[in-house]
C-alpha cells in the first residue's frame, strides 16, 4: 500500500520512502521516479508530512519517531485486521489504530486516510472516483490531509469527524474486503452518493 500511494503522489510531491533498513528503502524508491529512500528516522526528520502504512503489529516502531514527527501531519492508513473462519474481522475491542498512533506521536497531527481503498486501485491508468474518509481532531488537520488526498485525481476526501471516530473508518475495511471476497468481485472501495430530497 505504501508503494502504491507513493507512486501516485510522486507526480506532484517529493516522495521519501522509509524503512528500518536503508538499502530496502533505497531499492523501493528506485522503482518510483524522483523518490528517495531513508531509514525511518531520516525520513521522519526530512518529511513535511508522513503517511504511515506499517502493520498494526509494528506500531512500536513509531515510538522513537515522536521528536522527528513533532508538529507534522501524520496520516494513518493502518487497519488492525485479523481473520476468523476465512473472513476479515476488526482486531480491536476499544480504540483504533489511528488513536494508538496518536498516543505514540503525541506532538503530531494524526488523521486517518486511505484506509478503505485497496492497493490495486492505484494501478496504472485513471483512478475511479472513490471517497477517502478522514477522521481528525480539527478541521485544519482535515484540510491539510485533504490537500494530499486531492493531489491524486479521482480521490474525494470526506470529513468523518474527530479522531475518536477512527474506529468507524477502519471497520469499513474488513467489510469491503469481505464483500469483494464473498461476491467474487474485483477490489472494492467506498463511494458515497448524495441526492437532494424532493421538495
Amino acid at each position: 500500500m505504501g508503494m502504491a500511494i507513493a507512486t501516485r503522489l510522486a507526480s506532484s510531491h517529493e516522495v521519501l520512502i522509509g524503512s528500518r533498513v536503508v538499502s530496502k528503502a533505497e531499492a523501493a524508491a528506485a522503482g518510483i521516479k524522483g523518490a528517495r529512500g531513508r531509514d525511518y528516522r531520516g525520513a521522519a526528520r526530512e518529511c513535511d508530512s508522513a503517511i504511515v502504512t506499517i502493520p498494526f503489529s509494528a506500531m512500536n516502531l513509531m515510538d522513537p519517531l515522536g521528536g522527528a514527527l513533532s508538529q507534522k501531519l501524520v496520516i494513518s492508513t493502518i487497519n488492525p485486521l485479523t481473520t476468523d473462519k476465512g473472513l476479515f474481522v476488526y482486531g480491536l475491542q476499544k480504540g483504533s489504530a489511528a488513536e494508538t498512533l496518536a498516543k505514540a506521536l503525541p506532538r503530531s497531527r494524526v488523521a486517518t486516510g486511505f484506509n478503505n481503498i485497496p492497493a490495486g486501485f492505484f494501478g496504472k491508468g485513471e483512478l475511479p472516483t472513490v471517497d477517502i474518509l478522514i477522521a481528525a481532531d480539527s478541521k485544519s488537520t482535515y484540510e491539510e490531509a485533504s490537500l494530499i488526498v486531492t493531489s491524486i485525481p479521482g480521490l474525494r476526501p470526506l470529513y468523518a469527524g474527530p479522531l475518536s471516530e477512527a474506529q468507524g473508518v477502519e471497520r469499513i475495511t474488513p467489510l469491503v474486503l469481505n464483500l469483494a471476497s464473498e461476491n467474487g468481485t474485483r477490489s472494492l472501495a467506498p463511494r458515497f452518493v448524495s441526492r437532494k430530497d424532493n421538495d
